[in-house]
């Protein structure tokens, strides 16, 4: 009877006469009880045996009653079934990145718990529906497809965070990718919404939790601003409450969905959230592919360059605070530039790249005669289909970065700085650009060579202001 209702299901994903619909190559439904223990029942539709693998031996404990070796198929169907000691497994690893318990909920990537199927020649597709009790629910980073979470072009291990059980889940609406870019195509039309799902655990203090939301809701703001439009059309942050004031550790997770995990105090006050960084970071990563190879250096570097201009458009920092920060904590970085960027490590790939942000967007500016900068080929690379849950090379980043351009500006970086070894004279950059630390106070001049592309970088070109963003004590 199950493989029949399947088989029906499966035949009633494409009507008569309809343009195709893309079938899952396996459904995984997901119940979860009160103690926090899930029960998955896999169908997945092949012509080969499947096997079902944990993503590692320590998840492979917690899998009880785990189906073993390959399942041969029934009339074109594979079943497997097992049930996962989620809250074990939390309470074991108890690490925010890997899985952690608070109360009755629990943040884990999906690989933790999801076993993975084997036997495909391509990543299969997989559709998860989840059934929860009253009280409990179930998110995600996967985009929706009806009433399942899909996992589509990437495998369980690289698929984000899902945020199980008893939590405070918020839907955040955001604009969607794309949606506000100043083009004469978009006057007039309806501005889509996408969603940020926001999952609390639990501990955190009853007047602690209204002021966190509210710092996510103008934090999507902020960042929209700056890609014309949010960076992901769908998105799960989940936020572990630390026993300390301040935010703590954050870290996105690309895959199927982008995710977010991040520690906050679980009595932070409202000042401390806006005075601080690591969402405005993190979220800055869910706009951008995971750089395969030797590109921590790119992927730490943009978020760290970009973030202090968020908050200064959005009215948070002031454009001195921003140079600032880069003219005292960018040498950090200079000294790889000799090496190449190949070699960056430790602090090297955050200030190391984001000393080549900065070049990219003084040379994007220069090249494009100030109608472009980094903000256009970042943001045009996510309109053109590469954000957060893709895997791809630098130089296809680079290239559609620079094909959003107009420029080879950033390929060409690449091919002296990566490929290559140019060293980088911060003194004289600083010099060109008419930027000084007089004291422990930025001076600038507007006479300086490179002056005018200077203006450009923090607050944005004349033709485009800034967009200020109110704090909660200034509304």
């Amino acid at each position: 009877m199950l493989r029949r209702s399947f088989a029906l299901f499966l035949l009633g994903t494409v009507p008569a006469l309809a343009q195709p619909v893309q079938v899952p190559d396996c459904t995984a439904d997901v119940t979860v009880h009160e103690q926090l223990s899930l029960d998955v029942a896999y169908r997945c539709r092949s012509t080969h045996a499947v096997s079902f693998e944990p993503v590692s031996d320590r998840t492979a404990q917690y899998a009880r009653e785990a189906p073993s070796g390959r399942i041969e198929p029934i009339n074109g169907l594979v079943e497997a079934r097992y049930r996962f000691d989620l809250s074990g497994f939390a309470r074991a690893v108890n690490s925010p990145s890997e899985g952690i318990q608070r109360g009755r909920g629990v943040l884990a990537p999906l690989g933790a718990w999801l076993l993975e199927p084997h036997g495909y020649q391509k990543i299969p597709t997989i559709d998860i529906r989840a059934h929860t009790p009253d009280g409990m629910s179930f998110s995600s980073g996967l985009p929706r497809v009806g009433d399942a979470w899909r996992l589509s072009g990437a495998t369980a291990r690289f698929a984000g965070y899902t945020a199980i059980g008893k939590l405070e889940l918020h839907e955040l609406p955001a604009p969607a990718v794309g949606s506000l870019r100043p083009s004469p195509g978009n006057k007039g039309e309806a501005k889509k919404d996408g969603v940020l799902r926001l999952a609390l655990l639990d501990g955190f203090g009853a007047a602690t939790r209204p002021a966190i939301v509210d710092w996510v809701k103008r934090t999507i703001e902020a960042e929209s601003h700056y890609w014309h439009g949010f960076t992901a059309d769908q998105m799960l942050v989940g936020l572990v409450p630390m026993p300390r004031n301040g935010v703590g550790y954050g870290r996105t997770l690309p895959g199927g969905g982008a995710s977010i995990m991040i520690e906050v105090g679980d009595a932070v006050d409202a000042r401390r959230l806006f005075d601080d960084w690591v969402l405005v970071h993190e979220l800055i990563h869910s706009g951008m592919p995971f750089i395969r190879g030797r590109g921590t250096w790119f992927m730490e570097g943009a978020a760290t360059y970009i973030e202090p201009i968020i908050r200064a458009r959005a009215g948070w920092k002031t454009e001195e605070e921003v140079w600032h920060e880069w003219v005292t904590q960018m040498p950090q970085g200079e000294g790889v530039f000799a090496r190449g960027l190949s070699q960056a490590s430790g602090r090297e790939n955050y200030w190391g790249g984001a000393i080549f942000m900065l070049l990219a967007d003084l040379a994007i500016r220069r090249d494009s005669n100030g109608a472009k900068g980094l903000e256009d080929g970042l943001a045009g690379a996510l309109w053109r289909g590469l954000g957060g849950a893709d895997r791809v090379g630098l130089d296809v980043y680079a290239q559609a970065c620079d094909g959003a351009t107009g420029t080879r500006s950033m390929s060409t970086l690449l091919d002296r700085h990566f490929y290559n070894v140019r060293p980088v004279d911060l003194a004289a950059l600083w010099k060109e650009l008419g930027v000084a630390l007089v004291g422990d106070r930025i001076v600038l001049d507007d006479s300086a060579p490179r002056a005018r592309w200077r203006k450009m970088i923090v607050m944005g070109p004349p033709d485009q202001p800034p967009k200020p963003v109110k704090l909660p004590w200034q509304s």
